[in-house]
């Protein structure tokens, strides 16, 4: 990693430095058609100043690590302020010295040089998007599709330990086990629920998949708790119609059902209970809510290793750029893990 660095930073060194020679060749070119030469001293104070702007702009970027929209927006001021402000300190320069940093600029317009000192600065930002701003993007977009996939197959693999771990299958077994003598039929529905979420799991699937397939593929994870923990725990369920046709990321409530499951119901001694609701609001906003009535986040001891929350947040993240929100409330006895997403097409 530290060597990709390093690379990485003398790549940007040499792009910086190709934007200043360019922006030098340009100013060049301006001068000898203004003036029918090549004036050294527009052409190294061009240089000069686009070099320290880039670098402003560059250490700019580092620091924002991921630009929002705000940031090109800053950019942009900060690039023409830029330039009006170097155009001034050249004028005031070539005023006390007599050195023509501007050339043949009419020194006491101040409005010409303003406007040629804004133009300046636009295409000093030009050439740092095209040299530094646009490989930033392509390494930033790989860099984002690769995570992407690594966290569809830690999502699978979180999606098979929740259905094939030891512990799962050897009490599920051993609850149909118990059932074969004392209430065969159930022990039949539980053979069954049991064998139609491993099915699922084995599945090559995509990553998306319809509110209403989550739903049904929890309760089938939900009846085997409920028989597993017979009387000790009930799951109640209120989809809305209208959003059950959204298109959510693959298994996204598993690890909040089962966080709700494990981690609060099972934690009260009597009356256990896990509400599932889903909502589709005007504006084309899908929430989803798991809700427990545990004793509360403050109250759970923490889980080392504990990552299901964590990938949650991480998938909305990456899905959804922004635009889908992931938080955990604890009120009036009862803990919510919510989930709010667009509820466009499936990205």
């Amino acid at each position: 990693m530290k060597g990709a660095g390093q690379v990485q930073g003398r790549q940007r060194q040499a792009a910086i430095a190709t934007a200043t020679l360019v922006a030098a060749a340009l100013e060049a070119a301006h001068s000898l058609a203004w003036e029918g030469r090549v004036n050294g001293w527009c052409v190294g104070f061009m240089a000069v100043a686009t070099f320290v702007e880039l670098l402003a702009l560059t250490a700019a970027l580092d620091y924002w690590r991921r630009p929002s929209a705000w940031f090109f927006v800053l950019a942009g001021v900060f690039s023409v302020g830029a330039g009006i402000g170097e155009a001034f300190a050249g004028r005031a320069v070539q005023r006390a010295l007599g050195v023509p940093l501007l050339g043949r600029l009419p020194l006491s317009m101040p409005g010409v040089i303003a406007q040629l000192g804004a133009f300046d600065g636009l295409i000093s930002l030009g050439l740092w998007a095209a040299a530094v701003m646009v490989p930033f993007a392509v390494r930033d977009a790989r860099e984002r599709a690769l995570e992407a996939e690594q966290l569809r197959t830690a999502a699978a693999l979180a999606r098979l330990r929740a259905t094939l771990q030891p512990h799962f299958l050897f009490n599920t077994l051993s609850t149909v086990a118990g059932l074969v003598s004392e209430d065969p039929r159930e022990a039949r529905n539980l053979i069954g629920a049991l064998g139609e979420l491993l099915r699922d799991s084995l599945e090559e699937q995509g990553e998306m998949q319809t509110l209403d397939d989550e739903v049904i593929w929890l309760k089938r994870y939900a009846e085997i708790l409920e028989t597993r923990h017979r009387g000790s725990i009930t799951f109640r369920w209120d989809i809305a119609e209208a959003a059950r046709s959204v298109h959510i990321p693959r298994l996204l409530l598993q690890p909040l059902l089962e966080n709700a499951v494990k981690h609060g119901a099972l934690r009260r001694r009597e009356g256990a209970e896990v509400a599932v609701r889903a909502t589709l609001e005007g504006a084309g906003r899908l929430t989803c809510i798991v809700e427990d009535n545990g004793p509360g986040p403050a109250a759970r001891p923490p889980r080392p290793g504990a990552r299901g929350l964590e990938l949650v947040t991480r998938r909305l993240s990456l899905l959804y750029s922004g635009a889908a929100a992931f938080r955990l409330e604890a009120a009036g006895g009862r803990t919510r893990s919510i989930v709010e997403i667009p509820a466009e097409a499936a990205p």
